[in-house]
């Protein structure tokens, strides 16, 4: 991915500022409600027909089941072991922004027309896609409807705002602040998606894991800064 800014991925057709998750487009396809993630993210990789695919139009891919799949989708390029240009800031900033709208209430996510414009490769989206089926399916394989107040309105508020912080965690730019709060927001994004109240618990539980150990990190990586900057000029 290079980060590609887009003026919509069809020709002559310009994006609008802010595209609705569930206005869908004439190449978008309809998946039964409980299709698993995984097939929703491999099956738009795989059948996209454009060469390059715009976020704007994978929310509207997604549709209503869109803030769970779009926080799995921005969460999982800092799970895999693959590199592809451009992937931090294109999904780091977007998974802060719908997590926090989720956090806040809001109907359905969007981004703005800048965002939405950032487009990706088709074969990259694919790489990610093929390279997260393994471990998607291993969370799936325990999924079952489990629902409770959690993975109601209101629970869904709560796991957003967690997700929100982790989210600002996955931002900062130091080893092992991106990928255990990544897999903390996927697996809740993918309990909140089934409503199962088992797997957004063990989502949250691995985010409390995640956020010691970033923030140690973090702490860390502080505590040494100031440690050499009052070296430098202390005397």
């Amino acid at each position: 991915m290079d980060g590609q800014e887009t003026q919509g991925s069809r020709p002559g057709t310009p994006a609008p500022e802010v595209v609705p998750a569930g206005a869908r487009g004439p190449h978008v396809p309809e998946h039964h409600p409980r299709t698993p993630v995984s097939d929703i993210i491999l099956a738009t990789a795989r059948d996209w027909p454009l060469p390059r695919i715009t976020l704007g139009e994978l929310m509207a891919a997604f549709g209503s089941r869109s803030y769970g799949l779009l926080i799995v989708l921005f969460a999982i390029p800092n799970l895999l072991p693959i590199y592809i240009p451009g992937l931090s800031p294109i999904f780091g900033v977007p998974l802060a922004i719908v997590a926090l709208q989720l956090a806040i209430g809001m109907p359905m996510p969007w981004l703005p027309g800048f965002l939405t414009r950032r487009s990706l490769r088709r074969e990259d989206l694919q790489k990610i896609a093929v390279a997260a089926q393994p471990w998607l399916r291993r969370v799936e394989y325990f999924l079952k409807p489990r629902p409770s107040a959690l993975t109601r309105r209101a629970g869904e508020r709560v796991i957003g705002a967690y997700a929100f912080f982790l989210a600002l965690l996955v931002i900062v730019p130091l080893p092992l602040t991106n990928g255990p709060p990544s897999l903390a927001c996927a697996i809740m994004a993918i309990g909140l998606i089934e409503e199962d109240t088992l797997t957004v618990l063990a989502g949250m539980v691995v985010g409390v894991f995640a956020s010691v150990l970033a923030l140690s990190v973090i702490g860390g990586v502080g505590w040494l800064a100031f440690a050499a900057i009052q070296a430098l000029f202390g005397g």
